[in-house]
């Protein structure tokens, strides 16, 4: 499973459009899942959509102020010479803002900002959406093995109580150890139900990661006992400044900055202009008429506005580097249960497994031979299948805090596997 290219997978974007998934009886691959999360979550169709409305929203504030059209009529319909519309005077007018202090450049500084945070935060989504179904894929395959292993204790416990039978019916063990053997093979069983259910639950779970009510496939597909190896611990820690999460909290900065422009450029004052022709209705005659107008205080507003720009930019900037102290600590624990992890189902596989093996065919043969005791094979037993759980609980967390470390980790440039 490599978690990398599925990371830079969602980074990339390169989900998009999947071909129908007609082949479910297939087993289904980690990069497949991913693939039809990142296809079809709900909360990565939302975040396209606020980036259609962050680009909408920078066109129209790029526009420049539309024109005004607009007139008047006064001194009609009054008394005395007033009476009627002979002495109406009719205006009709055009004008606009002429906006000052780089005003529309600043508008559109700040457009394009706040694409490019919305570009991040859609990236940070896509991260979020590929670890989840990763995760939950290897939730999957863990109970799949952990159904396998019941089944194979089912089989055996089974096994060991016919042969338990046989030895009581000889008179060569005592009752008791036949309702040992029986009891032996009620908790498997019981535990064999157990693991079905979790594995339906698991299975579940992983098909929600696409919008799915039910699984709409089989089993998974995967080397689960591979762990993939992990860069050391410094090269990751040198990753942080450049995560997706770094990046994303930059480029809020970024956009307000983009918004400190836009206050500064408040502080000059737009003038508002009209152009229009007068009639009087009285003379018979028209002429042009022109007018201005500049809003005042506009400045004390502009520097408010500025003032509260700061403090946002301040309380960003600590939660920049708040933020990269708790990823920092977060990776170290991760990293070192990762490697703990490793460890531990390195040693089980590679120790402690194939002498449970050894020690459970060695007991065996002296029960048949007589020369242990039931209970010496049903702790061998026992013992055996303990550490087969163990293993997949090892494997299983490797894989899991692997995938954590690579989110954690993600930067914005892995763009090709």
């Amino acid at each position: 499973m490599n978690l990398r290219y599925l990371l830079v997978l969602a980074l990339a974007g390169t989900g998009g459009i999947v071909p129908a998934w007609a082949d479910a009886a297939e087993p289904l691959r980690l990069q497949t899942a991913v693939d039809r999360a990142l296809a079809s979550h709900p909360s990565l169709r939302a975040e396209s959509a606020q980036l259609r409305a962050a680009q909408a929203r920078a066109e129209r504030e790029a526009l420049p102020p539309p024109y005004v059209f607009g007139g008047d009529l006064e001194n009609f319909a009054g008394s005395g010479s007033l009476n009627g519309v002979e002495s109406a005077e009719t205006t009709l007018r055009i004008g606009r803002v002429i906006e000052l202090g780089g005003k529309r450049d600043a508008r559109r500084a700040l457009g394009s900002a706040e694409i490019d945070l919305q570009e991040g935060v859609a990236a940070a989504a896509r991260i979020d959406v590929a670890s989840r179904t990763a995760t939950r894929f290897i939730e999957v395959l863990a109970d799949q093995e952990r159904l396998r292993f019941a089944r194979e204790r089912v089989e055996q416990a089974e096994a060991t109580r016919r042969v338990v039978a046989n030895w009581v019916a000889a008179a060569r063990n005592p009752e008791s150890d036949l309702r040992a053997a029986e009891i032996a093979v009620a908790e498997a069983e019981l535990e064999l139900e157990h693991a079905g259910h979790e594995l339906a639950a698991a299975r579940t779970t992983l098909a929600a990661s696409w919008g799915a009510m039910a699984p709409d496939f089989e089993e998974v597909t995967g080397d689960f006992q591979a762990l993939p190896d992990v860069a050391d611990l410094d090269t990751l820690v040198a990753r942080l400044p450049q995560t997706i999460e770094q990046r994303t909290a930059v480029l809020l900065g970024r956009t307000l900055e983009a918004r400190r422009r836009v206050a500064e450029s408040s502080a000059k004052p737009d003038v508002n202009v009209s152009l229009g022709v007068r009639r009087l209705e009285a003379l018979g005659d028209q002429g042009l008429v022109m007018s201005f107008s500049v809003p005042l205080g506009s400045r004390p507003r502009a520097s408010l506005a500025i003032a509260e720009v700061d403090a946002q930019l301040d309380a960003v900037q600590a939660r920049i580097e708040a933020q990269r102290y708790e990823t920092h600590q977060a990776l170290f624990e991760k990293y070192q249960e990762l490697s703990h992890a490793g460890i531990e189902a390195a040693a089980l596989r590679g120790r402690l497994i194939p002498k449970a093996e050894q020690a459970l065919a060695f007991t065996r043969r002296g029960f048949e031979a007589g020369r242990y005791s039931y209970l010496s094979l049903a702790q061998a037993q026992t013992t055996l299948f303990e550490l087969r759980g163990r293993s997949v609980e090892a494997a299983a967390r490797y894989h899991s805090l692997l995938v954590e470390v690579e989110r954690l980790t993600a930067v914005a440039m892995d763009t090709s596997p």
